[in-house]
């Protein structure tokens, strides 16, 4: 991540990330600007009418990221609206050749939920999780942040993710006025559909430089104040949420909850903050990385060793005195972001950002490029 002078004693904070210095932990591609919907909170202003990214760019983007971060991290097929590329199936393989083992389709469920074929053959092209747009159960919710009704899409879309066999997150904008009341049902549904549901990540909706049509005096939602609105409608405490593995807790914070009994148990609500870290030690990035291979592979590669042991033993009120309970414990990692707008731009958080987007400009924090770049005529980097 790079501070690069302007001229003699002013400096420009751009959010590239450069070689050698701090790594994303994940990242997007777009792959075209067009969309089915015109949500009146769409950030990189997605239309109807719109270029697709030409494959021959697709593949410069995911190689860019590789050789910035060496091995292959978690990728993001985004839009717009991805699944209204037909040739989908061929940007996903093409990833998976590349190297990248998680591929996630960043969707509004429209397509999948109306042609479950296409979401079974992007699973034999490589998909291995949906990012499905979620941000409540109720019909009045999504007519105002979506400006349709998407409530039963969403349901068939989920339908179609559990037949595929595939597991998915649920994404919620939490947008003040609107859906702050539904984080609640929204973990509900989750637990209820355990088999499928991944994870949920609340991320509080930002203005950027793109489509904003809620308000003019919106404010986002700053990470303590989202906290709190999780833990008064879950009981999970903002306490139980961690960030100081992924990113700036100004940004981020995460909460593996595991359900026991129909009773939600953070797993951070018994292992502290200094007991993890020891555990994370100086493979931090490898580890983290890890669990984006799923539970099972995470345990069998990491958790036969004694640190680990020790870590699980504070846990024995979720798992008892057998480790192995924690394979057969369903859970939720349960996320919170919030984003930076223009005149909130910090350089130390965009200097631990963990989450970028590959695209014809470089590598960037997802927040610098929305705010600086996304619209902008920088040129293209070598």
């Amino acid at each position: 991540m790079s501070l690069q002078p302007k001229n003699p004693g002013q400096s420009q904070l751009t959010g590239r990330f450069t070689p050698g210095r701090h790594k994303p932990m994940m990242a997007m591609i777009e792959v075209t600007n067009r969309c089915n919907m015109t949500c009146p909170i769409c950030y990189s202003d997605a239309v109807k009418s719109s270029e697709d990214v030409p494959l021959d760019k697709i593949r410069v983007y995911l190689e860019r990221l590789l050789k910035l971060t060496e091995t292959p991290i978690p990728i993001q097929i985004s839009g717009g609206e991805p699944s209204l590329r037909d040739d989908l199936p061929e940007i996903i393989a093409l990833a998976k050749q590349l190297g990248y083992r998680n591929i996630e389709l960043i969707t509004n469920g429209i397509r999948i939920s109306r042609e479950p074929d296409f979401l079974n053959t992007l699973k034999t092209k490589g998909l291995t999780a949906v990012y499905l747009q979620f941000d409540g159960l109720k019909k009045e919710t999504t007519l105002k942040i979506r400006g349709r009704d998407m409530s039963q899409i969403r349901h068939k879309a989920v339908a179609t993710i559990r037949n595929a066999g595939l597991c998915c997150t649920l994404a919620v904008v939490v947008t003040r006025g609107i859906n702050e009341g539904d984080i609640g049902d929204v973990v509900r549904y989750g637990v209820e559909n355990i088999d499928v549901v991944r994870a949920i990540n609340f991320q509080s909706a930002a203005r950027f430089t793109g489509r904003f049509g809620i308000n003019d005096h919106y404010e986002g939602y700053g990470m303590q104040e989202l906290l709190k609105l999780i833990d008064a409608q879950t009981g999970i405490s903002a306490d139980t949420f961690r960030s100081e593995h992924i990113g700036h807790s100004c940004c981020n914070a995460m909460s593996p909850v595991f359900i026991v009994n129909g009773k939600l148990e953070p797993l951070f609500k018994y292992i502290s903050k200094d007991d993890f870290l020891a555990f994370l030690g100086e493979e931090s990035r490898h580890k983290i990385l890890a669990t984006f291979a799923g539970k099972k592979e995470f345990f069998y590669r990491h958790l036969f060793n004694p640190s680990a042991w020790r870590l699980i033993a504070k846990a024995a009120p979720i798992f008892g005195s057998n480790p192995y309970n924690m394979l057969r414990t369903d859970h939720l990692l349960l996320f919170a972001k919030s984003f930076m707008e223009r005149d909130s731009l910090d350089p130390q958080r965009i200097g631990q950002c963990c989450y970028g987007i590959s695209g014809e400009k470089g590598v960037f924090s997802f927040c610098a490029y929305n705010n600086l770049h996304r619209f902008g005529n920088e040129t293209t980097p070598n």
